[in-house]
């Protein structure tokens, strides 16, 4: 049993009655026990395959060690849920739970493989764009220091946009709970490639224009002082430069710190987050106004730029409007193909029945002239 777009994955014949195509009984189907574990898409999983190989090559080339501990957890736990994933899929059918499992089963492997990416991409040690992005902010007439301190005098309101900001990972995991138990799977995928074009995107970038963050960049005497501030402020500095001057031997998972800052990935997966939960019963509504509080969180609790905000909301909105447009064309290019004709049944035409003619043998047959 399927949910949403899987549904349509299964052959179709013409009924006969109305020229639709009807679907044959899920018991004439053949299943192939790879059929559940195939979502996102086969693509997808090609490409957590790649990211594993570029990923070993490019350790192998810096020189640098893996700490094994992290992977074999992180293997051990993606075995169980695919496990999960099969079970619930070809022995036990519970769509939900499959879901909910194999989208897990998923989004760590891939996340796994990409933040090793992203932590490698900085032994590229491109110049850094501290200057350019500061220049940029002071075009668009912001003054981040100004914000800062405005935090600072308001540590109120700085410790909830930093507990917003923080947040933003343990959505993900709202996300696939709450879109597989309303039955909203074809948006959970949705969500799952869009997360992965937005964070192989934000890597991307980040290699090509690297940044230390405004925090170290204009060192700001007035902060917030918050112990949820600190992080994503400064505490990356440290990796960063190590990987920078090619004097880091051993990355372990655990100790992996975000080091994307231009563009923000946090304000692109709150747009990403509150579009999946927006149809969301009750939580819908609270994710939109806690993802708009994340973005602006992002500057302060963050340490990003302005630039790097604005960046990272217009991908969000672009990666989900690229979405409804293909969507769109999706569903035209359905309604534009002609269905099936039906095929008339041909039924025997009956014979008419003999016409048998009784003479009367009483009455006396015509004579014939002569």
């Amino acid at each position: 049993m399927l949910l949403d777009e899987e549904r349509g994955a299964g052959s179709r014949t013409a009924d006969p009655t109305g020229g639709r195509p009807a679907r044959p009984p899920a018991d004439t189907l053949p299943r192939r026990p790879s059929a559940g574990l195939a979502a996102p898409g086969r693509g997808y999983w090609a490409l957590v395959g790649i990211l594993i190989g570029l990923d070993a090559f490019w350790l192998a080339l810096a020189g640098i060690d893996l700490a094994w501990p992290g992977p074999l957890a992180v293997s051990g736990a993606v075995a169980v849920l695919l496990g999960l994933a099969f079970l619930f899929s070809a022995v036990r059918p519970e769509p939900k739970l499959r879901a909910m499992a194999l989208s897990s089963a998923y989004l760590a492997t891939f996340t796994t493989a990409a933040a090793l990416l992203h932590y490698l991409s900085a032994t590229l040690a491109l110049p850094l764009a501290d200057p350019a992005l500061a220049r940029i902010e002071a075009v668009l007439g912001f003054d981040w220091r100004g914000w800062v301190g405005f935090l600072a005098e308001h540590p109120d309101l700085s410790w909830w946009l930093a507990l917003a900001y923080h947040s933003s990972g343990p959505q993900v995991g709202l996300v696939v709970i709450a879109l597989s138990a309303v039955s909203r799977v074809a948006r959970l995928w949705s969500y799952v490639r869009l997360f992965t074009l937005a964070l192989l995107a934000s890597i991307a970038v980040s290699a090509l224009f690297p940044a230390v963050g405004p925090y170290a960049h204009y060192a700001p005497q007035v902060y917030p002082q918050g112990h949820l501030e600190t992080v994503g402020a400064l505490w990356h500095l440290d990796a960063l430069q190590a990987l920078r001057d090619h004097r880091l031997p051993v990355i372990a998972l655990s100790e992996i710190r975000g080091l994307v800052t231009f563009p923000s990935f946090h304000a692109c997966l709150a747009v990403l987050t509150a579009w999946a939960l927006a149809p969301v019963p009750v939580i819908g509504p609270l994710a939109i106004l806690l993802n708009g509080a994340i973005i602006v969180a992002t500057l302060g609790a963050g340490g990003h730029y302005l630039p790097d905000v604005l960046a990272g909301t217009l991908m969000g909105i672009g990666l989900v409007a690229c979405r409804r447009v293909g969507q769109g064309r999706t569903f035209a290019a359905a309604r534009a193909t002609p269905l099936a004709p039906s095929i008339p049944t041909m039924e025997p035409i009956p014979h008419p029945r003999p016409v048998i003619r009784l003479i009367d043998a009483r009455r006396p047959a015509s004579a014939g002239g002569g």
